[in-house]
């Protein structure tokens, strides 16, 4: 059996999983890597979307008519007789404000912000929030252009080395996630006595993992990954853990 109808048949199929246990170690091995990467990609393609949209847009709205500013020792000085300066560029709210009127409490609600606040950049895009602090940065409106610019020309790179680190984090922890779905295993043995080892109690967990990381996908997907995901994910587990160790043939008892 291919790996995509191992992933196919582990969403639902505690009798295939059971049948699985015979399986090389390496192979499931490679059948995590699989699974991590399948469920990772929403979170890749927000990622992505959402670094291009911002500096895309961070550029647009520093390429616009607004008045000049700098950063020096921490702090934004905007020339610009109206303070706060507000104005809409498209669907994007702008703010230079060097007075401490606003703050990124005041911004609350909005889907589009670009903001240079007193001591901080502030950015919301799609209702994403960013904020960076400008520490002991200094720059004018002129370098901070040309800095934007050369950023964007890097941003796939930079894009990339982010989702390659990403991926490593997240097949990191899903490899532990494993090991305690076989640490379930291991108790499980002493209920149902069926004649495994270890690597077969292991190779199981891989494909046990399959169904509570793809609902945790989804519900990261529709923004409900609140601390109930975690217990969901783990009382999925054990169910289908129990599910597949009742599957397994018990040995008959010698007369």
């Amino acid at each position: 059996m291919n790996i995509w109808k191992s992933f196919f048949y582990s969403l639902f199929s505690p009798t295939m999983i059971g049948q699985f246990r015979r399986q090389k170690i390496g192979r499931t091995i490679l059948y995590v890597f699989l699974l991590v990467l399948i469920t990772n990609i929403p979170a890749a393609i927000s990622i992505s979307s959402f670094a291009v949209t911002a500096g895309e847009r961070l550029q647009h709205v520093l390429s616009e008519d607004i008045p000049d500013y700098e950063v020096e020792s921490g702090t934004l000085a905007a020339e610009s007789e109206q303070t706060p300066y507000t104005t809409h560029i498209d669907n994007t709210l702008v703010i230079l404000d060097d007075s401490g009127q606003i703050t990124p409490n005041d911004l609350a609600g909005e889907a589009n912000v670009t903001a240079l606040l007193e001591d901080r950049a502030f950015m919301v895009a799609d209702g994403t929030v960013e904020q960076l602090e400008y520490g002991a940065f200094s720059f004018t409106k002129a370098e901070l252009q040309e800095a934007t610019g050369s950023f964007l020309e890097l941003l796939p790179a930079f894009i990339a080395l982010i989702l390659i680190l990403l991926y490593l984090f997240a097949s990191g922890m899903k490899f532990i996630g494993v090991f305690a779905i076989s640490a379930i295993g291991l108790l499980l043995k002493k209920i149902y006595p069926a004649r495994l080892q270890y690597g077969h109690i292991w190779v199981m967990s891989a494909y046990i993992a399959t169904l509570p990381s793809v609902i945790g996908t989804f519900l990261d997907f529709i923004g409900r990954n609140g601390d109930a995901s975690f217990w969901i994910y783990w009382l999925i587990a054990i169910v289908m853990s129990i599910l597949v160790f009742r599957t397994l043939p018990i040995p008959k008892r010698r007369q």
